[in-house]
């Protein structure tokens, strides 16, 4: 707190606009997660094709939740988060729910019209974000784990997407 009053030329200045620690640092939760999710879905478009824009985007998040910077911000909110529930909230508002929306519209909007009509694209995101979160940065979050092999990695990325394209029924996962 002290470092950004200082930044901002003291705490009554921070105090103008926000009206405690509170309100201060789920702000900066909101703006860090904003950026976030521009990262994570940059990259995506027309020509590359429903495989191609998957493993953009899955190359993108895991970029994403194993950085340092990321993982710092989660253990803070998860620490704090049952003494002040507010960061905790806006974490998961601004930092997994906006992603799970997007996914889940991608995954509406080139869904074949059979699978379409059965399928939660919204479950299917949250799943996939999820198998990707567990496999990686759950492991170096709680665990201090390293980050996995190259092969390892590269296992967890076909095995997410494959799950996720059998299900969607668009592309074969050996595609």
């Amino acid at each position: 707190m002290e470092a950004i009053a200082r930044a901002a030329a003291g705490k009554g200045t921070l105090y103008i606009y926000f009206k405690g620690k509170d309100e201060l640092f789920t702000s900066l939760i909101a703006a860090y997660q904003t950026r976030s999710l521009e990262e994570t879905f940059r990259g995506l478009n027309e020509a590359s094709g429903l495989r191609g824009n998957l493993e953009t985007l899955t190359q993108n998040y895991l970029d994403r939740v194993r950085d340092p910077e990321n993982l710092a911000l989660l253990r803070v909110v998860v620490g704090a988060s049952a003494k002040f529930p507010s960061p905790g909230r806006a974490f998961y508002q601004t930092g997994m729910q906006p992603p799970v929306r997007r996914l889940a519209q991608y995954l509406k909007d080139n869904a074949s019209s059979g699978a379409a009509s059965a399928w939660d694209a919204e479950l299917a995101a949250v799943q996939f974000f999820a198998f990707l979160r567990a496999s990686v940065a759950i492991p170096m979050l709680i665990a201090h784990e390293p980050l996995p092999s190259q092969q390892r990695y590269s296992a967890i990325v076909a095995q997410a997407m494959g799950t996720l394209l059998r299900d969607l029924g668009n592309v074969s996962a050996d595609a």
